[in-house]
């Protein structure tokens, strides 16, 4: 009876600690442009071809017998409970996506202005998204032993694994005419990580991992010499 005591306060103090998480992106860092730039870009709302399917299955961890409980989530910023994780606030991908990128483009000091818009309002260059994929996915062990599994965590046995996916289909084009310059979809390296009851890490990566497709994307947009 205290062991099962004791596992029950283990879970509740790991539910307990679990965070919200929040967008906050931050931008790559560029060399001074020496030019003066004269074109103007504006970035619309993101298209998003996710799948809605959210697939949560955490309490299975709870069942006797069952090994693990898991989360499949295809549009994560929908649940309320993560796997190291809480609320996520302040994040809608379809307009915090492109609101990113117009603080990355106006960050690389190519453009005279980098905006987010509803509408393409004249600008030099129109750039579009299309959000492929933010797959989130983990699992919590309970090694088959129901509400007492979690006595393991505490000497030294994985607690579960977090996984985070991206993928983004990037696109510029012509103000004026509408001819696209450039399309290219980029894929963020795989996010991939244990946990322990004593070692949690982030399961909300999305904004360091679209920061990296960004910098890729700026490159690419540099070296094609379109968009500029």
């Amino acid at each position: 009876m205290i062991t099962r005591l004791v596992a029950i306060l283990l879970l509740t103090s790991v539910v307990g600690c679990s965070t919200q998480r929040a967008w906050v992106y931050r931008s790559n860092d560029y060399a001074a442009n020496a030019g003066r730039p004269q074109k103007s870009v504006v970035v619309l709302p993101f298209h998003d071809s996710r799948d809605n399917a959210n697939e949560n299955r955490i309490a299975f961890y709870l069942i006797p017998l069952f090994p693990y409980g898991y989360a499949d989530f295809k549009v994560p910023e929908g649940e309320q409970i993560h796997i190291t994780s809480g609320l996520w606030t302040n994040y809608k991908p379809t307009e915090h996506f492109p609101k990113a990128l117009a603080q990355e483009l106006t960050a690389t000091g190519r453009y005279k202005e980098a905006s987010f818009s509803f509408r393409s309002d004249n600008a030099d260059y129109v750039l579009k998204g299309d959000i492929v994929n933010t797959d989130y996915d983990g699992i919590t062990l309970s090694y088959g032993l129901s509400v007492e599994g979690p006595l393991l965590w505490l000497i030294g046995l994985p607690a579960g694994t977090v996984n985070n996916d991206l993928t983004v289909k990037l696109s510029c084009a012509d103000g004026h005419t509408g001819t696209v310059l450039f399309e290219q979809q980029y894929s963020a390296d795989h996010f991939h990580d244990l946990f322990w009851v004593y070692d949690m890490p982030n399961d909300f990566n999305y904004p360091d991992m679209l920061r990296s497709v960004y910098g890729r994307f700026v490159s690419d947009l540099t070296s094609s010499g379109k968009c500029a």
